[in-house]
């Protein structure tokens, strides 16, 4: 790493930049008084006296017992180690806090969106999947999806799918369209124990297949409206809504797609010749 993206990288735990300068000239030095700081690092002693003093206050770093007092930077293991835990303890109570508001909130809207159809464009699919899992959430009969090989992944990879748990246990369905891929057979593998499971659901593929779309319970559904690039750089951008017209349209392309596409079958994994032959002298 070079000094600049080392100063840049410091700012993720607090460092402003001219702390983080002294910060890395303590580290170098080992103790120093303020004044020999102030010389190497070539800013206004008042500035630096400051700085080290705020940085001092906020257990940055330390003085010894000694005169001239000198500095000592604080352990960089303990300084981020300290800075995570601080992070994940008010990650803790953000999650209490949001459960806890998740559960409150909807009694005091649901009488404004009632009977009202609604829409939400929604960019980035850090903000999508977790509006998917809550419609999932919500299904009483069927999902039916349409999914690229990618898109699939990256559902299975967040967990997406366990939302419908519920609805299978139910006896509901859930039909999902594939991308044809050459990699389907290795990724649908532990995906397949849940359809042994759960009979009532089906998986087809479909080769051109590019669209991805999601409709629950013939009355909402989620699409996404830019193709997908592969590419960081462009954001990922979907629509969900309850209209009633647009879910319906969406489900009667699905079941046209539906038709045509054919069942997937997932091949059992081989076994090794060895645990065949000792299966053969078992029996």
């Amino acid at each position: 790493m070079e000094q600049r993206e080392v100063l840049e990288s410091m700012g993720r735990f607090g460092f402003h930049d001219r702390e983080a300068r002294l910060f890395l000239l303590l580290l170098h030095q080992g103790r120093a008084t303020a004044r020999e700081i102030t010389r190497a690092a070539g800013i206004d002693r008042v500035v630096a006296y400051r700085t080290l003093d705020s940085m001092r206050a906020r257990g940055l770093v330390q003085i010894t017992a000694e005169r001239p007092r000198r500095y000592v930077a604080l352990s960089p293991t303990v300084l981020f180690e300290r800075s995570l835990t601080e992070r994940r303890r008010a990650l803790e109570e953000d999650v209490a806090l949001a459960r806890n508001l998740a559960e409150q909130l909807p009694a005091l809207t649901q009488s404004i969106v009632d009977g009202s159809p609604r829409f939400q464009l929604i960019t980035g699919s850090a903000a999508v999947y977790p509006i998917l899992r809550e419609a999932l959430a919500r299904a009483q009969k069927e999902v039916c999806a349409m999914l690229t090989f990618r898109s699939f992944r990256e559902s299975a990879g967040l967990r997406t799918f366990d939302s419908l748990t519920a609805l299978l246990r139910r006896g509901g369905r859930f039909r999902m369209i594939l991308e044809q891929d050459s990699r389907l057979p290795v990724a649908l593998r532990r995906f397949d124990a849940a359809r042994r499971k759960y009979p009532n659901i089906s998986v087809r593929t479909l080769d051109p297949q590019r669209a991805r779309i999601t409709v629950i319970d013939r009355t909402e559904a989620l699409v996404f409206i830019v193709p997908e690039t592969g590419r960081r750089s462009v954001d990922e951008i979907a629509m969900w809504t309850d209209t009633p017209d647009f879910a319906t349209a969406q489900q009667a392309y699905f079941d046209r797609a539906w038709e045509t596409a054919r069942p997937l079958e997932v091949p059992e994994p081989r076994r090794s010749r060895a645990s065949a032959s000792g299966g053969a002298r078992g029996s």
